[in-house]
């Protein structure tokens, strides 16, 4: 993975808010002066933020809080009303690398349904790069590539050739058919 790769994984993870109190106070210190990580913080806040507004807001029970003090303030709980606490426990790298490969395939698994349904309902407009056309061009990409190579590459080195695809596909829908070319070039070009 690439330093680029590394940033982007970062970035995703702290705009999800998977990040802990710890490495998100270092992610925000070096926001500061790094803005190849800020333009990466953006960029997923920009993707992930319709997700939020599409969510319903739910208004908790108006007695809700009054209960919760009572049962936390309650030195005498009576049977049944008692849990297990389990301790929480951090997350080692290696877990945080399948949580966000895990995350990144699936934001790839949504990209794939999103093109689908585009393709379906977009208007070409006449010499422009349409969803379908980029659909197909990533589409396509994912087509030609070995299914033997899969099992040649770690899952760290997957999600970053599904990010740089993702990449190809925002740059070509955002009408950059040069930035697209060039990054879908780069991914035939690439030796695992």
């Amino acid at each position: 993975m690439t330093e680029e790769d590394d940033i982007d994984g970062l970035a995703a993870e702290y705009a999800l808010g998977s990040l802990s109190p710890a490495e998100r106070a270092e992610v925000e210190a070096r926001r500061r002066n790094d803005a190849s990580l800020v333009a990466a913080i953006d960029a997923w806040q920009l993707r992930l933020g319709p997700l939020n507004e599409e969510a319903p807001s739910v208004e908790p029970p108006a007695q809700l809080f009054s209960r919760i003090m009572v049962r936390i303030s309650d030195p005498n709980p009576t049977v049944g009303r008692t849990a297990d606490v389990v301790p929480l426990r951090g997350r080692s790298q290696a877990g945080r690398r399948r949580s966000l490969a895990t995350i990144v395939s699936a934001l790839a698994a949504c990209l794939a349904i999103t093109l689908v349904w585009f393709e379906h309902t977009q208007t070409e407009a006449p010499g422009m790069a349409t969803s379908s056309s980029c659909g197909s061009r990533y589409k396509d990409f994912w087509e030609q590539f070995d299914p033997q190579k899969y099992a040649r590459i770690s899952a760290e080195q997957l999600a970053g050739l599904s990010r740089m695809a993702l990449r190809a596909y925002d740059a070509c829908e955002a009408g950059d058919a040069q930035d697209a070319k060039a990054l879908f070039d780069r991914l035939r070009q690439m030796q695992f």
